[in-house]
C-alpha cells in the first residue's frame, strides 16, 4: 500500500506548466518590444530629413600652366600687375607706403560716387565754387599745384567736376568735391580712409582729397586694389577714358597727361606727381577679354609722371603677350561626380571644353559647384567647375534617380 500511495502522489496541476508559460510570457514581451524598435526606426529612416547631395571633384583641384613668367620691372620705387578675377602676375619693389601724389585722386573720386551715384551718360547735379576756393586759385598756382580756373559760385556738374579732377588733376575741384559731399577736407579724408580699409588697403593712409600733401601715402598694390573697385563703377570708367577735359562753361579744351590712354589696350588710368612722390601712375588695359590693371610708383628720378608712364608701358604690352587662353580638360571629359548620400554616386562630364585666361606659371584652382536636385535625367546640367573666372557646365553621366524606400529605409548616414 505505501508503494501504490506513493505512486500516486503528483505534483499541482498549476505547477507542471509555470516555467514554460513564465518563458513564452517573457518571449512575447521581447518581441514586442522588438517589434516596437524595428516600427519606431521605420519611422525614424522615413520621416528623419533626406540628405543633401554632395559635389566631388574627381580630377586634381589645380593645374600649374606651363613655363615661366618674366615681366621688365621698373628697376626702382615699386610695380604690381593684376588680372582683375584671375590673380596677380607679378610684383616688384619694397612694397612699404609712399606718397601718392595725384594718385590720391582715385579714391577722391570713387567716394564721391559712391555717395552720389553718376549714371552712364548724364552731367548729374550742378554744384558752384565756394568764393574760398575760387579766392585760393593764386595761392594754388604759386604751389605749382595742378588745377584748373574758377571764379566764385561758378557751377560744374559732377560728371564735369570729376573730368575736372581725373583728365587734368584739378586740386582745387578735389577739395571742391570734398566740400561738396562731407563740408571740408578732414570729414571728407576719413571718409577716404573708411573706404580704404573696406576695401583691404591696409597700407594707406589719406590725409588730403588732392594727395597733394606727402603724408597721404599708399603702395602700388594697394591703389591697384582700388582701381580694380573704382573701374567696376560705369561712369568711373567713363571718366578716366577720356583723353581731355572741356569746360561746360565755354573755355579752352585741356589734354590729359595720361599718353598711354587709347594705346596697347589702355582704357583708363591715374597720374601723379610731385618732388616728393616722384612720379606715379595707375593703370587699365584690356586684353585677352580680361581686365589688366597695373600700378607704377615712387619713380624718385623723375621731373613728372612721364617716367612713370615709361615704366608701365613694357610692363603693359608683356603682360598682355603674357595672356594665354589654356585647355584644361576636352568636352566629356568626368571631372566631378555627385554622392546621392544613399551610396550611389553619379559621374559628371564637362559639356564644353574647360577654359580659362592664365600666364605661364599660374596656378589655377577648380572647384565644382551647384544645387543639386533630388532626381534627374541622364545628360542634365547640374552644376559647374569653376576655373578661375571662368565655369564649364557639367553634365549628369547617368539618370540620378529619387532615393527608393530600400534606400531610405537602409541609409546609415
Amino acid at each position: 500500500m505505501t508503494g501504490i500511495a506513493e505512486r500516486m502522489v503528483l505534483p499541482p496541476a498549476e505547477e507542471t506548466g509555470g516555467p514554460r508559460r513564465h518563458t513564452g510570457r517573457i518571449l512575447a514581451i521581447v518581441c514586442g518590444a522588438m517589434g516596437l524598435l524595428l516600427l519606431a526606426l521605420v519611422v525614424f529612416q522615413m520621416v528623419r530629413p533626406l540628405p543633401s547631395a554632395r559635389l566631388r571633384l574627381v580630377t586634381p583641384a589645380s593645374h600649374t600652366v606651363p613655363g615661366a613668367l618674366h615681366l621688365p620691372w621698373p628697376a626702382a620705387g615699386q610695380a604690381v600687375i593684376e588680372v582683375d578675377g584671375v590673380g596677380r602676375m607679378g610684383a616688384s619693389g619694397s612694397g612699404r607706403p609712399t606718397p601718392t601724389a595725384s594718385v590720391a585722386k582715385v579714391m577722391t573720386a570713387y567716394v564721391f560716387l559712391q555717395d552720389h551715384p553718376l549714371r552712364t551718360g548724364e552731367e548729374g547735379p550742378t554744384y558752384r565754387i565756394s568764393p574760398e576756393e575760387a579766392a585760393r586759385l593764386p595761392w594754388r598756382i604759386a604751389r605749382d599745384e595742378s588745377h584748373v580756373d574758377v571764379v566764385a559760385n561758378q557751377p560744374f556738374t559732377e560728371r564735369e567736376a570729376l573730368e575736372a579732377l581725373m583728365v587734368v588733376s584739378a586740386n582745387n575741384i578735389a577739395h571742391e568735391l570734398a566740400r561738396w559731399d562731407a563740408g571740408g577736407d578732414a570729414p571728407f579724408a576719413a571718409k577716404m580712409n573708411a573706404a580704404a580699409r573696406r576695401l583691404g588697403m591696409t597700407a594707406t593712409r589719406y590725409t588730403d582729397p588732392s594727395g597733394f600733401d606727402p603724408t597721404t601715402v599708399s603702395t602700388a598694390a594697394d591703389q591697384v586694389r582700388l582701381f580694380q573697385a573704382a573701374m567696376r563703377i560705369p561712369a568711373f570708367a567713363e571718366v578716366v577714358s577720356k583723353p581731355s577735359f572741356t569746360p561746360r562753361t565755354g573755355g579752352e579744351t585741356r589734354a590729359g597727361s595720361d599718353t598711354l590712354l587709347g594705346s596697347y589696350g589702355v582704357i583708363g588710368g591715374k597720374t601723379g606727381y610731385t618732388g616728393k612722390a616722384g612720379g606715379n601712375y595707375v593703370f587699365a588695359a584690356r586684353a585677352g577679354g580680361r581686365l589688366i590693371v597695373g600700378a607704377v610708383m615712387a619713380q624718385a628720378q623723375a621731373t613728372s609722371s612721364a617716367v612713370a608712364i615709361s615704366a608701365a608701358q613694357p610692363l603693359v604690352v608683356a603682360a598682355e603677350n603674357a595672356l594665354t587662353r589654356v585647355t584644361l580638360a576636352r568636352a566629356g571629359a568626368v571631372l566631378a561626380r555627385v554622392d546621392d548620400g544613399f551610396g550611389h554616386r553619379i559621374p559628371l562630364a564637362a559639356t564644353t571644353p574647360v577654359t580659362t585666361t592664365g600666364w605661364p606659371g599660374l596656378t589655377v584652382r577648380l572647384r565644382v559647384e551647384g544645387r543639386v536636385p533630388r532626381h534627374a535625367p541622364a545628360g542634365r546640367a547640374v552644376a559647374s567647375i569653376t576655373a578661375g573666372p571662368d565655369h564649364t557646365r557639367l553634365r549628369l553621366t547617368r539618370p540620378l534617380h529619387a532615393p527608393s524606400l530600400l534606400d531610405r529605409l537602409t541609409r546609415l548616414g
